[in-house]
């Protein structure tokens, strides 16, 4: 019984001296990672690197459809956590109702600005998952006619539709979520979606403008998406 005694003593003593080693080892490991990332941080500069950025997807979405944009913009990378930007372009627009056939045209410049913050606490990753907003302002003029109209007061007269360089403006906010990823070297691919909401729209003559040069079709609010190339240097 006494030998018996005495060894489980020897056993418990040694699985409290493993145990006491295995948490040792996992505070030191611990604390290990955890100067190694308060090192990383101390490490990462202010400005991490300038980016600039083409969106594909206007230029495709312009081939293909009524309207579209030719896109881009710079960001500032700091601490690679915060990313200011802004994007600038040209806006157009070239589309004739199929019912009314009313004939909408512009060609317009409009800028966003803002910023995203990246949500990966890995600063060293190569992909990033960004979310941020965006102020957009578009000063534009357009062209706006149609077959002329019957003057429903005097029978066999017309009323000419006729409209040109009708000047109008439009700011509007962006939420943005997006993805980015590195493809070899400062080159990286990336995409954002965005719910875009009208704040402030002049009414013109003609009454509300078909579509905003960098916003899309003038409703109250849509949600569109980029398609951008980033160079890193």
């Amino acid at each position: 019984m006494r030998k018996s005694t005495m060894m489980n003593r020897k056993i418990c003593r040694y699985s409290l001296m493993c145990i006491g080693s295995v948490l040792i080892s996992l505070v030191a490991t611990a604390q290990s990672h955890k100067h190694a990332d308060v090192h990383l941080k101390d490490t990462v500069p202010l400005l991490a690197d300038k980016q600039i950025f083409f969106n594909v997807a206007g230029v495709v979405l312009w081939q293909f459809s009524d309207y579209g944009e030719v896109e881009g913009g710079v960001r500032l990378n700091l601490k690679r956590k915060f990313f200011p930007v802004i994007e600038f372009g040209l806006g157009m627009c070239d589309k004739t109702h199929d019912e009314t056939d009313i004939h909408y045209k512009t060609s317009s410049p409009f800028v966003r600005i803002g910023c995203d913050y990246n949500f990966i606490k890995n600063k060293s990753s190569n992909n990033r998952i960004l979310g941020g907003l965006r102020l957009g302002y578009s000063s534009f003029k357009y062209d706006m006619d149609a077959p002329p109209l019957n003057d429903p007061n005097w029978s066999g007269n017309q009323l000419d539709f006729d409209f040109r360089n009708v000047s109008a403006n439009a700011t509007w906010c962006e939420f943005v979520i997006g993805l980015e990823t590195k493809i070899w070297r400062g080159f990286s691919l990336g995409w954002t979606a965005r719910y875009k909401k009208r704040l402030n729209h002049k009414t013109t003559e003609t009454g509300k403008a078909w579509y905003v040069p960098g916003y899309g079709e003038n409703d109250n609010h849509l949600f569109t998406g980029t398609f951008n190339a980033v160079l890193s240097f």
